[in-house]
């Protein structure tokens, strides 16, 4: 038998009763109550002792309701159970107690829980996979089937480490309804090939529409082998691009496998790492074969990702079409076809800086970079870890895109792009966000965020009356995530800085913090404020460490989302729970941000970072924080 350090017994809390010794015997002798004991010079080590015995009795009680669970190539059954057992939180053995006793240099230590209380692991697991089986619904809700596919499965195998054959979620027998939710979601994908492009002789590009139940995929990761490799893939908006070289430019199919378990990202839970090679993980029929001919009878459909946001309700169709720009032809075959939504005035300048950035894009050299530049160092600097840490790509083909009114100055939204991460095996596709002043010069440029939730958001300004504020926010979560894939640690340092911080513009400026927010929370699950600044430090530290360290790093979002505070005018709160991963690591976290407008520049005043947090009711949220005056 292996020796174990059982259930996290650093941080076990052990009550010690002064008891005399014919009490052990009652318990001992009677059926309510676990124990173990054990006698050493060291007390610490009769304590772990004692401890393992208490487990091993646990474990003998319900290892016959685990069989479903085991690997088959488990030769110990309750060996392997005790290994369950150990993935659930020391906080669920708190009332473990103890009585001790010592008698010539040796130290007895007697360990003993009732029965009821062990019932109530179980019952602090079922929680967690009932949180995550509800993130899941939210997310297929969304279209959202990353997330939806990765949160199925986790609770899935998180449902293994509990002795029961059934476990239910609102009279939904859970054990078979996850297993048809993500099998429904894999049989129910469709591919269809709209663009062909053969770039040269040993590179091909080819872009798919990608629905889910007949509806767009937000989000849907994927892989194919190209003869040599295993190769991820991204859906993003209902399209996903595939970049073709060597020998798999001449396939004229392809097997196609949907993600749903996430081996990279298993520690994002801590429970779910520690089950990953304990408990049989269920295997889904996952593979399509799609065709890598046109079929001519597809017709592509007309959506948010065909840049039709209107983001002025004033704007007629007719209008728009007046102020699109004739298709501008440069670099030989590259189109550049503008739509001016608010009346630019300067937009042959704006074009002319895009033409220009993006031949920079296409030709990869930082000396071209820098001789563009040389006047903006940061611009310099931004764009050459951009290409340098993204591998970035121009998409083939004209490229279409909105020019908008901002906060100060104007913004082009958006330039597809295919970023490659080596060591990941992942091609991502992004959009590229252009930032101009009021004369037209090009001062930013970030990865901005889905076109289908950009078009959600434009709504709810509208409808809210509130366009200019959410735009504001949504400009700064792209700079936020930007600032991830440049590696750009100043920027993260500012937002996560004691004082107030001004987001407009290109950079953030710290200003002084006034006292205008009170935190409170709304029930125990939640952390105090001391955890809230503990963890920011902690997190830029570990930031700091993998920003170079790693070879490829890629950051997204599985929720992002915009609330507006009741009776408190122009304040909101920004919320997104973030995913990270990197060459060798991953994680994920949950981001608050607490932004007021009552100012002349929009100030971010609460900031706080929960990483691997998943239960709902333990994360901050605006309904935290109270005006204090």
């Amino acid at each position: 038998m292996k020796n174990y350090i059982y259930i996290l017994l650093a941080t076990l809390t052990i009550a010690t009763l002064q008891a005399q010794t014919g009490s052990k015997e009652a318990i001992k002798n009677s059926t309510q109550y676990y124990w173990g004991e054990s006698s050493s010079e060291n007390e610490k080590e009769a304590e772990d002792a004692a401890l393992g015995r208490l487990t091993r009795q646990i474990a003998t009680t319900v290892s016959s309701s685990y069989e479903r669970s085991l690997q088959e190539t488990s030769t110990d059954l309750q060996e392997t159970v005790q290994d369950i057992l150990k993935t659930f939180s020391s906080a669920t053995l708190k009332n473990v107690r103890a009585i001790r006793n010592a008698s010539g240099g040796i130290v007895e230590v007697f360990l003993y829980i009732p029965k009821s209380e062990v019932s109530e692991i179980f019952n602090e697991r079922k929680k967690l996979i009932d949180n995550i089986y509800g993130n899941a619904l939210d997310f297929e809700k969304e279209q959202n089937f990353t997330g939806a596919l990765k949160s199925y499965y986790f609770a899935l195998l998180l449902m293994h480490s509990i002795p029961e054959q059934n476990i239910f979620f609102n009279d939904i027998n859970l054990t078979t309804e996850i297993p048809y939710r993500i099998n429904a979601i894999i049989s129910n994908t469709k591919f269809s090939l709209i663009k062909d492009t053969k770039i040269n002789e040993v590179e091909r590009e080819l872009i798919y529409s990608v629905k889910v139940f007949d509806k767009q995929a937000n989000q849907l990761d994927f892989s194919f082998w190209d003869g040599l490799n295993q190769v991820n893939v991204q859906a993003i908006d209902g399209e996903a691009i595939f970049a073709l070289v060597g020998g798999s430019t001449r396939f004229d199919k392809l097997d196609v496998s949907i993600k749903y378990s996430y081996y990279e990202s298993r520690n994002e839970i801590a429970a779910v790492n520690d089950l990953w090679n304990i408990v049989n993980k269920p295997s889904f029929k996952n593979t399509k074969q799609i065709s890598l001919k046109i079929i001519n009878d597809y017709e592509p459909e007309t959506s948010t990702n065909s840049s039709s946001i209107k983001t002025n309700v004033k704007h007629s169709q007719s209008t728009i079409e007046q102020n699109k720009i004739q298709p501008v032809t440069f670099n030989g075959t590259r189109q550049l076809l503008l739509t001016n939504r608010d009346s630019c005035r300067v937009l042959e300048q704006i074009s002319g800086e895009t033409e220009k950035l993006i031949s920079l894009f296409e030709k990869n050299k930082t000396s071209s970079i820098a001789a563009t530049f040389k006047g903006d160092a940061f611009l310099c600097d931004k764009i050459t870890n951009i290409i340098k840490f993204n591998k970035l790509k121009i998409a083939s083909g004209p490229i279409a895109a909105d020019v908008n009114r901002t906060y100060n100055g104007w913004e082009l939204r958006k330039i597809t792009v295919l970023n490659k991460y080596p060591t990941l095996g992942k091609q991502a596709p992004e959009y590229m966000v252009l930032d101009y002043d009021d004369n037209g010069n090009l001062y930013d440029v970030n990865f901005g965020i889905m076109q289908d939730l950009y078009g959600q958001f434009v709504e709810q300004g509208l409808f809210g009356d509130d366009w200019g504020n959410r735009q504001v926010i949504i400009k700064f979560a792209e700079k936020y995530r930007t600032a991830f894939l440049s590696r750009n640690i100043e920027m993260l340092d500012s937002l996560f800085a004691d004082e107030a911080v001004i987001i407009v513009g290109r950079v953030l400026k710290k200003t002084k913090m006034k006292d205008v927010y009170k935190y409170s929370q709304l029930n125990e699950d939640q952390p105090d404020v001391r955890y809230m600044q503990y963890t920011k430090g902690e997190y830029l530290k570990n930031q700091s460490r993998l920003f170079k360290n790693q070879k490829d790093i890629y950051v997204g979002y599985n929720s992002f989302k915009i609330s507006r505070k009741n009776k408190q005018d122009n304040v909101y709160g920004l919320s997104m729970r973030q995913f990270y991963n990197s060459t060798s690591y991953s994680d994920e976290g949950y981001l608050f941000l607490l932004i007021d407008f009552n100012q002349a520049q929009p100030q971010i005043y609460v900031r706080s970072w929960q990483p691997q947090e998943w239960s709902e009711s333990a994360l901050i949220k605006l309904s935290n924080f109270n005006m204090n005056k």
